[in-house]
């Protein structure tokens, strides 16, 4: 897969841009603040539906306007996808693939895969739980679709706790509710591990041979619960959930610690590392 054009319009500094792109590696250089790093962010964007800085739409039109539109052209097994995204201040965005809109972000995964390394991702390390789960997740939907399905699917019982307040007669539909929480916990637990496991083997090589082998670097799967305590542990604190009206154990509470030589560098690692 390659990216071979982007054309911008009103985005962030840009009036109107068109770029193509070459097959191997593509370099940008130039003074700073003329916009290099917003080339970038439009086609994650374009990619994902989201913004690696975590800007809101109304941020990323140029000022003075209401709305920009990215077009970026995709060659993928031969084949070419055309993806339009316009961005409206004050509407939801607008995507389509070859002309045809799409109504959820999840159909552009397996067309577009991409990976970004930026300043910002210093705040899966610096930053909470949120985060890290939050890197884990887009990961891991760009590869597995059912991924991004159960993870859908298993948010669910979060809104019936809520509706539960105003509609008690909810609460019979709850041990339905349970049991697909748990299947679908499992499964992301699981998921998950491997995820880390295959991630450990990539970058611990590589993270030794850029530190001249003075550093070893272990990244580690926290589960809130363990797959196979999910059923035991929901059931468990039912009441104390319908109470507090959100699910309080289970992989939406999932942590990753990064360690290097043994030392949590969520807690003492320096900038540099």
């Amino acid at each position: 897969m390659y990216i071979e054009s982007v054309q911008l319009k009103n985005f962030r500094n840009y009036d109107s841009l068109e770029l193509t792109f070459d097959k191997g590696t593509n370099i940008f250089y130039g003074n700073n603040a003329q916009g290099k790093t917003n080339i970038l962010e439009s086609l994650y964007l374009c990619g994902t539906t989201k913004s690696h800085r975590g800007s809101k739409d109304k941020e990323i039109v140029k000022f003075g306007e209401e709305e920009a539109h990215i077009r970026m052209m995709v060659n993928r097994n031969q084949i070419n996808y055309k993806i339009d995204m316009h961005l409206r201040k004050n509407k939801a965005k607008g995507v389509a693939i070859n002309g045809l809109p799409i109504k959820k972000a999840s159909e552009l995964f397996g067309v577009v895969n991409m990976v970004f390394f930026s300043p910002e991702d210093l705040n899966i390390i610096k930053n909470g739980p949120g985060e890290r789960r939050r890197f884990l997740d887009m990961e891991l939907c760009q590869l597995d679709k059912i991924y991004l399905k159960d993870l859908a699917s298993y948010n669910h019982r979060n809104k019936l706790l809520k509706d539960m307040y105003v509609q008690p007669g909810l609460k019979g539909t709850l041990d339905i509710w349970d049991m697909q929480m748990v299947e679908y916990g499992r499964r992301i637990i699981e998921k998950r591990k491997r995820f880390v496991e295959e991630l450990n083997e990539i970058i611990q090589n590589i993270h030794f041979n850029l530190t001249g082998g003075t550093e070893n670097l272990r990244v580690i799967y926290e589960p809130s619960c363990p797959g196979q305590e999910l059923e035991k542990t929901v059931s468990e604190n039912r009441e104390r959930d319908m109470r507090m009206k959100i699910t309080s154990a289970g992989p939406h509470r999932d942590d990753l610690c990064m360690e290097v030589n043994g030392i949590d560098i969520r807690r003492y690692g320096s900038q540099g590392q």
